[in-house]
């Protein structure tokens, strides 16, 4: 399995994102996803399913909340959904948060970060 690598795009604190259907990173159900978790801020995922399946797996992480285990994310046909992310939960000691997919998962994912 090979990993796609996603670099997240800096947002200005009090702004906002322009969620458009088809832009970002398109999902691949082979590949893990790899996203660095920014050492500073918090980090925001979209993803823009155009599958009734799209369904997203992140692993536990290494730190403090890893206790609370994996996390799973369906996501509807044809809707973006946004959500920020716990780096207390989800990052793994690389710095990272490590997403699976679904078989049947297909559309987009988008990652930003706000710094306070």
């Amino acid at each position: 399995m090979a990993v796609t690598t996603i670099i997240p795009t800096q947002m200005a604190t009090g702004t906002g994102v322009v969620l458009t259907a088809g832009a970002g990173t398109a999902i691949n159900t082979s590949n893990t996803m790899s996203i660095a978790y920014p050492i500073a801020g918090k980090l925001f995922l979209t993803i823009d399913s155009n599958h009734a399946d799209t369904s997203a797996s992140f692993a536990a992480g290494d730190f403090a909340s890893a206790g609370l285990g994996a996390f799973a994310w369906e996501v509807g046909d044809t809707v973006i959904q946004g959500m920020f992310i716990d780096n207390n939960r989800l990052v793994d000691s690389d710095g990272n948060v490590v997403i699976t997919w679904a078989t049947n998962s297909a559309g987009f994912i988008t990652a930003h970060y706000v710094v306070d």
